[in-house]
């Protein structure tokens, strides 16, 4: 449904006590979207995985050809697969459309 398409990954804030909270934007890619378990796979452009925490709470950005959507959810794994970095990214509340001025609306 999304894949291939850019995505702007975004920490929200850090779950556990002792984390960093990281505000850099990491630029991934949709590899691929599971509607039914409510996981995206990330393909991950830069090289270092351990930039993404496992205990945080992140905000990803899918830019589409016609719309803006964003998602709020957790990393529940990365790994490298295929000469490539994998993000298992698991989705809270669906997705929502982001227009100008920031007003945001729930997609079904």
């Amino acid at each position: 449904m999304y894949e291939g398409n850019p995505v702007d990954l975004q920490m929200e804030k850090i779950i556990s006590a002792d984390g960093i909270f990281d505000d850099s934007t990491r630029k991934c890619r949709v590899y691929k979207y599971d509607l039914e378990e409510d996981y995206i796979y990330l393909e991950l452009k830069e090289e270092d995985l351990t930039a993404i925490s496992l205990d945080a709470k992140y905000r990803c950005y899918i830019s589409t050809k016609t719309e803006l959507l964003y998602c709020t959810g957790v990393v529940k794994e990365r790994y490298r697969s295929e000469d490539m970095n994998l993000l298992k990214f698991r989705i809270e509340n669906g997705f929502y459309n982001v227009y100008e001025g920031r007003r945001t609306m729930k997609r079904a």
